[in-house]
């Protein structure tokens, strides 16, 4: 062009914005600014489309530098500017101090602030909009409904509104505020008003069907979710990526992997399983969960572009498959392909590893020093599965090391070092990190009351013992369950209180609980109980009938107390079932198995 006038720039401004270029966006208009152009309000209602926090924070000083903070495009940018570099209270100062507000600013304000799921500012700057008489449109009352239903706090505001919009007439005919009425009720998990809200609709979209799949889906409910899925085909619309992820997680809670078979063949014919990250992650967690690993490795291996969230979702897989040694190897195809992994990728791995029972120092020191090279050595997350890896190679050093770097462990943390303690008997140590954690003001959870009591269990510390259980009674928020009651008995009746460990196992959940009857019989035995030891013969034998182990343990018992009669009874029980074989375990020596 010969001559190059504002206009002409404004035009490559807004189209380089609308093909998402907002770097070259900002060049243009830098070179605009050193030519001599004075911006218009055009300019500016572009280019902070495309800014970030400093630059944003600049052009707001031009703008007042010239004098254009009045203009009401203007102020709609700036307020958008700000809800998306997340400074919504100043977004709300720069709204209530224009003079002229319409529904396009209103609109702004109320979509940041549900962006930004402040469901409680949203709320109130409606309330404000409305008492102040400005025109709000569907969308307005969208952006509500979906702050409603984005925290479970606000969903009896969402019925509320839902008379609000009914009594304006806003719905059924608004089809976006009738698709938000269904979400609203699908997250109350009020399936009856979310049906009668899609039965409203006269002419369903997409997105209604959708979301009526995807809240039942979400329920659990099998044969509803199916039946409309039908309905949706048999209407000729698609169902979305939504929709499957729904089922494929469905399939995955229940378990059943016919089920799974099915909506991916569905979704394979739709060409859905090649084309989205979002399916391919679904897919692999369904078969993970339904514990077919092979399926979800072959998804896994014919991604053409892997993702993050595939590798997780497969590293996970594979601990849930206990096919543990495969996560090193996914992580070893992350690394080739350039994938960057994340404190998620991390953990994971690190709890394959200490749950393989060809765990290795060396892989634990390789992670350890991936950890270091991302970033993420005060992740509490990734520190946590550290701290059990090295302890399950042995290196309780590492993991006391580990653990003292942190700077404010959590709730996990203590909970991972007090649980290694406990692998390795040093009971009084984990009892010492238990006080320490409770003296912070953390609250233990039952897993990290678990790892207290085992600790002191497998050191013999019994009053300690009998402290955190009574602990845990007190708290009233937790309540002990089987496995706390098993370790105490255990401790108990290794100590020779015999008859209180009986009186503790046949008043608690542990009535049928095979594994504490038999270390009751095993104690009763070392401590000549031979009344208590028959109870507790009796007992096993009734909750573990079909166990050969068992029956032969109980045979043996009798035997050695000279009770041959019932010794020959439950030996006869014992006969034609096979007992499993011995397991076997390795010993890392030098780096060297």
């Amino acid at each position: 062009m010969a001559l190059r006038d504002v206009i002409s720039l404004n035009r490559k401004i807004t189209g380089f914005i609308r093909d998402g270029l907002g770097a070259r966006a900002l060049a243009v208009y830098r070179w605009m600014v050193a030519s001599g152009f004075r911006e218009t309000p055009h300019t500016f209602s572009a280019i902070l489309s495309a800014c970030n926090r400093y630059e944003g924070l600049q052009l707001h000083g031009r703008v007042l530098a010239l004098g254009l903070c009045s203009n009401p495009f203007i102020g709609s940018a700036l307020v958008n500017l700000y809800m998306r570099i997340e400074m919504p209270y100043a977004a709300l100062l720069l709204y209530n101090e224009t003079a002229l507000q319409s529904t396009i600013m209103s609109n702004v304000v109320l979509g940041g602030l549900c962006n930004l799921k402040l469901t409680e500012e949203l709320l109130c700057s409606l309330l404000d909009m409305r008492r102040q008489g400005l025109e709000l449109n569907g969308l307005s009352y969208c952006y509500a409904m979906r702050g409603c239903y984005q925290d479970e706090e606000w969903l009896e505001q969402g019925r509320q509104l839902h008379g609000v919009v009914l009594k304006a007439g806003w719905v059924p005919s608004n089809i976006f505020l009738s698709n938000s009425l269904v979400d609203l009720y699908s997250a109350a998990g009020d399936l009856v008003d979310a049906k009668n809200s899609l039965d409203d609709i006269p002419s369903k979209d997409v997105i209604s069907w959708n979301s009526i799949v995807s809240v039942y889906a979400s329920k659990g409910h099998v044969k509803e979710a199916t039946d409309y899925l039908k309905q949706m085909l048999w209407h000729g619309k698609l169902p979305s990526v939504r929709s499957f992820v729904g089922l494929f997680a469905l399939s995955g809670q229940t378990g059943d992997l016919q089920f799974g078979f099915q909506m991916h063949g569905i979704a394979l014919k739709l060409g859905f399983s090649c084309s989205s990250a979002h399916v391919q992650t679904a897919l692999i967690d369904m078969y993970g969960k339904c514990c077919s690993f092979d399926c979800s490795i072959a998804i896994f291996n014919e991604i053409p572009s892997l993702a993050l969230e595939c590798c997780n979702s497969t590293i996970t897989s594979s601990i849930r498959c206990k096919v543990f040694d495969s996560a090193l190897e996914i992580l070893y195809c992350m690394i080739v392909e350039g994938v960057v992994p994340d404190n998620v990728t991390l953990s994971a791995t690190m709890k394959a590893i200490s749950l393989s029972a060809s765990s290795s120092l060396i892989s634990c020191e390789m992670l350890h020093s991936w950890v270091f090279k991302l970033g993420f050595e005060t992740d509490m997350a990734v520190c946590s599965s550290l701290i059990s890896a090295y302890a399950r190679v042995g290196q309780m050093n590492g993991s006391h090391m580990i653990f003292e770097s942190l700077p404010d462990p959590n709730v996990i943390c203590f909970t991972s070092i007090i649980s290694a303690c406990a692998r390795y008997g040093d009971g009084a140590k984990g009892v010492e990190l238990f006080n320490k954690m409770v003296s912070r003001g953390l609250k233990p959870d039952d897993v990290t009351f678990l790892c207290a009591i085992a600790g002191c269990d497998q050191a013999g510390l019994l009053e300690e013992g009998r402290l955190v259980i009574e602990l845990m009674r007190a708290s009233r928020e937790l309540d002990p369950d089987g496995r706390h009651f098993a370790c105490m008995v255990n401790l108990l009746s290794r100590d020779g209180f015999v008859e209180e460990a009986m009186k503790m196992m046949e008043h608690s959940p542990l009535r049928h609980y095979t594994k504490a009857w038999s270390s009751l019989l095993q104690s009763c035995r070392a401590h000549g109980e031979n009344v208590l030891g028959k109870r507790a013969a009796n007992m096993l034998i009734d909750v573990s009938q079909k166990d050969p182990a068992t029956n032969l343990q109980v045979s043996k018992y009798f035997h050695e107390i000279g009770d041959n009669e019932n010794a020959s009874r439950v030996k006869a029980m014992a006969s034609g079932q096979e007992v499993k074989e011995s397991g076997h375990s390795l010993v890392e020596i030098s780096h060297g198995i």
